[in-house]
């Protein structure tokens, strides 16, 4: 028996050993795990974020300094520059361009700034997250940084821009728990751009919640934030009789545009009309002035197809007004369609025949004509590049109904996990939305610069969902 149980005991002490892995292969399964743990902690770490952020930075400041001008934004600059401002743009934002460039000769500070703030916002939103999570990270912000929709607007000096910027850092300091940083930046963003107000309302109960003296019982937070939206809401008006800012009534333009859209939609509602025994309007030139698109037409187009100019609107304020309470009342179907079309053209969610939403409505590419001195260099390698990316956008990217729907998304997000975070990032998506939804009965053009909010708040969120650890912050 003893003769026939060894080779069974030599069989078993052999087996294992020439089925396992050689010593060979095991340390270089190791060397591979180790040098796989190293790389996710590279790229994982705050200091590539950094590091990249930096650069993304310096390749658009040098590519586009002293930054794109609109003739808006030229407009503000000539304001900034005399001091004579107008309520139909921002004071503020035109004190800030023009004294700019009275210290600096240019308008390349304020592009630093906004590429600044653009470029830290995200980066300390999402914090010193290392590992998995860390690299999560910088995948969010390879995306933020390289798609159009970011970069190509925020390297346009435009109130949209910098109100966005301003909000970015409102959010920034709310995640830090910094509550007069950031209501004063939701107050420089109402300043930019006064219809900030409707994206700052779902901040402002942020800020409340950051100030443990105002949550005291049911009361004080309400009136709290009552209070905070009535200075966010007399803060532009403040601004402009300080400044004495000259009344230019930017309302009419979009009351012209409505009865015009009315008119449009049902032309009965043109019957004993003092506007079309003003202004000669008829059926036909209706036609060739109105466009869901914009507002162009009317008061800058043809004035032999029926154009009137921006000051016969003014002139006519009383008997226009009274025009546009009546078609709204008598025909709110044909009011809501014209308002529907103009905001489906506004969100770019209709056909791009014509490419119209691209190349008017999408991006800006260059500095209007002007005798500052102020030239975009468009022939460098570096330039060229940014440009044929921003060329190559796909157009669901520059569509505003395609970060709407990306907002309402992380808003559902953001309010299943309140708990976790005290609602900041349901807040923080919500803005945006409401920030969108707004222009619905004030869109008067279609343009993606509208929703620039939006994408940023898209990303914000997107940074405090990655960012907030399981449980909720202390």
């Amino acid at each position: 028996m003893g003769t026939e149980v060894q080779p069974v005991q030599e069989a078993e002490k052999v087996a294992p050993a020439s089925g396992g892995p050689s010593p060979q292969v095991d340390g270089a399964a190791a060397e591979k795990v180790a040098v796989g743990t190293r790389l996710l902690a590279v790229l994982g770490g705050w200091h590539v974020r950094l590091g990249l952020t930096f650069l993304w930075f310096a390749l658009l400041f040098a590519a586009f300094q002293p930054g794109l001008l609109s003739s808006d934004s030229l407009d503000m600059l000539y304001q900034g520059r005399t001091g004579n401002y107008s309520d139909w743009h921002s004071p503020f934002f035109a004190f800030v361009l023009g004294k700019t460039f009275l210290l600096a000769g240019s308008t390349w500070p304020v592009l630093a700034f906004q590429l600044v703030g653009l470029a830290l916002g995200p980066l300390l939103l999402l914090g010193g997250l290392t590992g998995r999570r860390g690299l999560a990270a910088l995948v969010l912000l390879v995306v933020y940084w390289f798609i159009p929709s970011n970069w190509a607007v925020g390297v346009t000096l435009w109130k949209d821009t910098f109100n966005g910027v301003a909000l970015l850092w409102a959010v920034v300091f709310l995640a830090w728990r910094r509550p007069g940083w950031a209501f004063a930046f939701m107050v420089a963003a109402t300043l930019t751009r006064h219809n900030a107000i409707t994206a700052s309302m779902l901040l402002v109960p942020m800020v409340v919640a950051r100030v443990p003296m105002l949550m005291k019982g049911r009361v004080r937070p309400v009136l709290a934030s009552v209070g905070l939206l009535a200075v966010l809401a007399s803060a532009p008006g403040i601004l402009n009789r300080a400044v004495d800012a000259k009344k230019d009534w930017i309302g009419g333009a979009l009351l012209v545009f409505d009865v015009v859209g009315v008119y449009a939609h049902e032309p009965a509602a043109m019957e004993g009309s003092p506007l079309v025994a003003l202004w000669k309007w008829d059926a036909t030139r209706i036609a060739h002035i109105y466009h869901r698109r914009s507002l162009a037409p009317i008061l800058w187009g043809d004035p032999e197809r029926g154009a009137i100019s921006v000051g016969a609107f003014r002139a006519a304020k009383e008997p226009l007004t009274r025009e546009w309470l009546r078609v709204v009342r008598a025909y709110p179907g044909a009011y809501l369609r014209h308002r529907w079309a103009a905001y489906v053209a506004n969100l770019g969610m209709e056909d791009f025949a014509g490419n119209y939403y691209r190349e008017e409505g999408g991006f800006f590419q260059s500095i209007d004509k002007n005798d500052l001195g102020l030239t975009l260099r468009k022939h460098t390698l570096l330039h060229r590049g940014w440009a044929a990316m921003r060329a190559a956008c796909p157009d669901i990217f520059i569509r505003g109904g395609s970060w709407l729907v990306l907002t309402v998304a992380l808003a559902v997000v953001g309010w299943r996990r309140r708990a976790r975070d005290g609602g900041l990032m349901f807040c923080v998506a919500a803005s945006g939305v409401t920030y969108a939804l707004a222009y619905f009965p004030v869109s008067v053009s279609a343009e993606f610069r509208f929703y620039y909010w939006t994408v940023i708040a898209t990303f914000a969120a997107g940074a405090l969902w990655l960012a907030q650890p399981p449980s909720r912050q202390a």
